[in-house]
């Protein structure tokens, strides 16, 4: 089975290249199907198994005491752990014997005593007849969509005001700047589709006789656009479609249809009821990494970014980046120009983190949202059990090396990265080494040297692990998975001296979501020390699809056409659709009003990427993660989004004016406060590139007012002045709590010095 893998694709030369890294069959789905329309309720291929007895949390001996939490190193605990251990092995032979085709594919012991089986053509009535089963039944459906991330960014609401999750979007077109879209994956199902006035649109090269808009390849009443932007081309003949694959997965998160029967299969596991942010919306490919070219010239950009523009696109989405090339940066002047010409354009901040002023062009223009990225809450990984066949599984996650053996092996731990040696005690065990210093492969040559049979690496990042690519250099053939940071710790305190692997993968689903991803890339941006990122989106660990180009027969639903990628190439098209939903449902709201309801009305819960647990800055976060309940309710805009001061001098008062505008019929007053950030490393344990630190309330460096009120049907402006006495860097949030629900905050920033 294809994998994409977890390789950085960030290309050099002129130009940008496309931001990502990740890792890599149904009925035909319904594009105007009703968000309500929620399908099937149970999925009759597999089943949940309760077993008889008393799991931990409510068996006599282990039930925990009222207002205290199962002690889990107990003695009883691990005894009876041990027990219902050895009941689910009884239950495990007896299928071999009874039902030797149906597979256990979880486990659980803590809220209940119970195994999830995949059936394989075992009846349901054939399981519960296990003597030592309680109860059987069908698993439950739930329809998760992006697997996760609409939970995290709050779609829902959203969805309901636009009539459904598959309308939301409808009649809004987003242009696609990448590498092209697989029109005929059937994420982009046309069904329920149909062309707006004046498309398809398509040019010469991507015409079956050579005319532009006539006779168009590669669309669909779905993807309704498919030019290509290559200068080179009379040379290679290059047409618009998809033969890589990141297109059509950034594609994917912004606009892929929504229908309950639409399934994703990654590594054998089932993921259903997928969709992207705007289901209902249009899409437009265009295409500046034709064929095999990973490197996209400026000027081809900006000529998809003008053909856009003239096809009538509403949202562009660029998950592409590049080096810095000064404050005259003609792609981010030409973006921030479509956003005057009425587009909303939102582009990827760079997978450069950390570390301040790594945000990359075009991210830095001003007028565009630029998006950093934040972790997910689950991956597809294989189940690893310590001690072997005991009691504590966790997900490894897999990519281009091998898994696990499925039988109990020993494990060594080096206690290192391993990225010279490893000790010649390993021979015969499983590694476990620490991320980071070197590539996955060069920590494999050297597990295979020392006579290793795997490896295990432990994340050096808060937050869930991701699948390991190889480096192109050979002699790397061994099974290599990664555990998350946590898990890797508590591994070692526990010290088990053997674990074990099943072959059968699985979705885990984590509480690891808003953590900043540790290569999101942050600001200030550089000369002009301007508040970037504007916002955080989900970026890591994000299921969309693949392009089927090339693929077997079986594309998508063999496995090849979905995949998880990570970068803030994925996070982009979060607040691309998220903008597309907005404008759907408030046609009348400009690129300006879209980017501030998305971003001043963001979540400020972005934590760092070490630890997982402390505050991060406006220039690692922007204003937070985003909201899009709450930012489809906005009534209140703010112009800018942010208060950049740049450098400013000691003991000089300097001021802006931030524009609020009401377009109610009804007065709004904000009481007006701010949030200090200050930095810290918390005693050397995160490293000051993560931009960690403390929030306090009230910062006496910046003046504001203690409210302000916007006239109905009018606007005011809000003046906030920064002063120090000392050369230092002042930054933070300024808050504006209104009626009721309706609150904004916006991010400062000024660097003071003689």
């Amino acid at each position: 089975m294809k994998k994409i893998l977890a390789t950085l694709l960030i290309f050099s030369s002129i130009g940008l290249g496309v931001i990502a890294f990740g890792v890599g069959g149904s009925p035909r789905p319904n594009a105007s199907a009703d968000a309500f329309n929620r399908g099937p309720a149970v999925d009759n291929s597999s089943a949940i198994v309760q077993l008889k007895g008393a799991p931990i949390s409510t068996n006599p001996s282990t039930k925990p005491p009222h207002g205290r939490k199962i002690d889990f190193n107990s003695n009883a605990v691990r005894s009876y752990r041990a027990q219902l251990n050895a009941a689910r092995n009884e239950f495990k032979r007896w299928l071999r014997t009874n039902a030797p085709a149906a597979r256990v594919t979880s486990e659980y012991d803590i809220s209940l005593n119970a195994v999830a089986v995949k059936l394989n053509g075992t009846s349901l009535a054939t399981i519960a007849a296990a003597p030592m089963v309680q109860s059987a039944e069908y698993n439950a459906l739930y329809h998760p969509n992006l697997s996760q991330s609409h939970f995290i960014i709050n779609a829902d609401p959203a969805w309901v005001a636009a009539g459904g999750r598959a309308m939301a979007g409808g009649g809004i077109k987003i242009g696609d700047i990448d590498t092209g879209i697989d029109n005929t994956h059937p994420f982009f199902d046309p069904t329920g589709f149909s062309y707006p006035p004046g498309f398809p649109k398509c040019d010469a090269a991507d015409s079956n006789s050579h005319h532009q808009d006539q006779d168009c390849k590669y669309v669909s009443p779905k993807v309704i656009v498919a030019k290509v932007f290559y200068n080179k081309n009379n040379q290679t003949n290059f047409d618009a479609q998809a033969i890589q694959d990141h297109g059509t997965h950034t594609a994917g998160i912004a606009a892929g249809i929504f229908n309950p029967s639409l399934n994703a299969v990654v590594n054998g596991v089932m993921i259903n009821s997928m969709s992207g942010i705007a289901p209902g919306a249009w899409l437009g490919n265009y295409n500046v990494f034709p064929g095999d070219v990973v490197n996209a010239r400026s000027e081809d950009i900006l000529n998809a970014v003008d053909a856009a523009i003239a096809d009538g696109m509403d949202v562009l989405n660029l998950s592409l980046g590049g080096s810095f090339h000064g404050n005259n940066d003609l792609l981010a002047i030409g973006l921030d120009n479509a956003v005057d010409a009425g587009l909303v354009v939102a582009v990827a901040a760079g997978n450069s983190g950390p570390g301040p002023n790594t945000v990359e062009s075009p991210g830095r223009a001003r007028k565009v949202i630029t998006v950093a990225a934040s972790t997910n809450k689950h991956f597809v990984g294989q189940p690893f059990t310590y001690p072997a066949g005991g009691a504590t599984t966790i997900g490894a996650a897999v990519g281009d090396f091998p898994p696990l053996p499925t039988s109990s092996f020993f494990l060594f731990d080096t206690h290192s990265t391993s990225c010279t040696s490893i000790d010649p005690g390993a021979s015969g065990k499983v590694a476990i080494v620490d991320r980071g210093g070197c590539t996955f492969s060069t920590k494999v040559r050297s597990a295979i040297a020392a006579g290793a049979i795997g490896v295990v690496v432990i994340n050096n990042v808060a937050g869930d692990p991701t699948a390991m690519a190889k480096d192109g250099g050979g002699g790397d053939n061994l099974p290599a998975v990664m555990i998350g940071k946590n898990e890797g710790a508590a591994l070692r305190v526990a010290n088990p001296p053997d674990a074990s692997a099943v072959a059968t993968f699985q979705e885990f689903i984590t509480a690891n979501q808003d953590i900043l991803a540790g290569f999101s890339s942050q600001g200030p941006t550089a000369v002009d020390l301007a508040v970037k990122p504007d916002v955080t989106s989900v970026g890591v660990n994000v299921l969309s699809s693949i392009t089927c180009v090339g693929k077997p027969a079986g594309c998508p639903g063999d496995g090849s056409g979905w995949a998880f990628f990570s970068g803030t190439s994925m996070s982009t098209p979060h607040i691309a659709g998220s903008a597309a939903v907005l404008k759907g449902l408030h046609p009348t709201w400009s690129p300006e009003q879209i980017k501030s309801a998305l971003v001043n009305r963001a979540d400020l819960v972005i934590k760092d990427s070490i630890t997982g647990s402390h505050d991060v800055g406006p220039t690692a976060q922007g204003t937070g993660r985003e909201n899009l309940g709450v930012a489809a309710n906005g009534t209140t805009w703010l112009d800018p989004v942010s208060a950049s001061f740049g450098r400013v001098t000691i003991g000089r008062p300097t001021s802006l004016t931030i524009t609020l505008s009401n377009p109610t019929a009804v007065d709004e007053t904000f009481t007006v406060s701010t949030t200090k950030f200050t930095p810290s490393t918390f005693g050397g344990t995160v490293p000051s590139v993560y931009d960690a630190g403390t929030l306090s309330s009230g910062d006496d460096r910046i003046t504001v007012p203690a409210s302000v009120t916007v006239p109905a049907n009018g606007s005011t402006t809000l003046t906030v002045t920064v002063s120090s006495s000392h050369g230092d860097v002042v930054q933070g949030w300024v808050n504006l709590d209104g009626p009721g629900s309706d609150d904004l905050h916006f991010a400062y920033y000024a660097t003071v010095g003689r």
